[in-house]
């Protein structure tokens, strides 16, 4: 089973557990990595290579994996 990285950008007015891709401000779309442990590895290691980043108190980054086909 791979899974996908998904990046939300939100707002901090929407709280992180109602911050899905229908809610984010952006959603950016990262690489299939095998394990969900990878999926959060490679979910900063994303972060950390982009110019990606939120406005200073206004969005925070969320990392969610997302179970794929195989």
């Amino acid at each position: 089973m791979l899974y996908s990285v998904v990046i939300l950008v939100c707002s901090f007015s929407v709280s992180p557990s109602e911050c899905r891709p229908e809610t984010a401000i952006d959603v950016v779309q990262g690489p299939k990595v095998p394990s969900q442990s990878q999926c959060g590895f490679q979910g900063q290691a994303t972060i950390a290579r982009t110019t990606l980043a939120p406005r200073e108190g206004l969005e925070y980054l969320k990392i969610v994996c997302r179970r794929g086909e195989a």
